[in-house]
């Protein structure tokens, strides 16, 4: 097999030879994520990169060889990077922590599901996890535990923003939105609920209201951590919101 070239970051960007680059990675990436915000990722393609540049097509394989070489800079610089110093608060800087990424993720709906196919390791992502790390290191924890920590707000933001997209994009689509929907099961609904064969579930719909998504968000996230701090944090006597000794 040939041996695969070393990722992006360790290729120079300007060649020895030739005529100094009109772009950088980072001008193209850019331009990519404005088309894969406003048409999907697969509208981010080579040629229509090309042309919002007002240049060839070929040019840009000087720059970024591959699709795998452009969205791997894609989503380095879709996640950017922001500094969080350790507050001493855990729970509060858990909680900033996944109200970013959350964020992150809904500014650029193509990122979550991209990311999850790449665990790229470009700049920024290694920046942040060194943040992320940071966050927990006065918590008293080991590594593992530490890891499985993050990979649970990493995994579970993920999960959540990309059911939050799916919904906006169907309701988009169709035209039937979340109330819409409830509204048309209704009649069915109660219809099952009347024989008696659910009486959990009927608990469930006369003592609950399903609300938005930032409030769905709001709610996990509070589940989530209260699950942290009674796992990881009730051995050390931290139970996540105040400062570490």
């Amino acid at each position: 097999m040939p041996k695969p070239n070393p990722v992006i970051w360790m290729r120079a960007e300007k060649s020895t030879r030739g005529p100094a680059p009109q772009y950088s990675r980072e001008q193209i990436a850019g331009v990519a994520i404005e088309i894969a915000d406003a048409e999907g990722i697969e509208a981010a393609s080579v040629r229509n990169i090309a042309k919002r540049l007002g240049t060839g097509t070929m040019t840009l394989y000087r720059y970024l060889p591959t699709k795998e070489d452009l969205y791997a800079v894609m989503i380095d610089q879709a996640t950017g990077f922001e500094p969080q110093e350790p507050t001493g608060d855990v729970r509060a800087d858990l909680t900033t922590l996944a109200r970013r990424r959350r964020q992150i993720f809904l500014r650029h709906p193509w990122l979550a599901p991209l990311l999850g196919t790449r665990p790229v390791m470009g700049p920024n992502f290694l920046r942040g996890m060194e943040r992320d790390l940071a966050l927990l290191a006065g918590c008293h924890l080991d590594m593992e535990e530490t890891l499985a920590v993050l990979d649970l707000i990493h995994s579970w933001v993920s999960g959540t923003v990309q059911a939050e997209l799916t919904e906006r994009a169907v309701a988009q689509r169709s035209g039937v939105d979340r109330d819409a929907w409830r509204r048309h099961m209704q009649p069915y609904l109660m219809s099952m609920l009347a024989t008696g064969e659910f009486p959990y579930l009927s608990k469930m719909i006369q003592a609950s209201e399903i609300g938005e998504g930032d409030e769905r968000f709001e709610n996990g996230l509070t589940t989530i951590l209260d699950g942290i701090a009674a796992r990881f944090l009730a051995d050390t006597g931290d139970d996540g919101s105040g400062p570490v000794e």
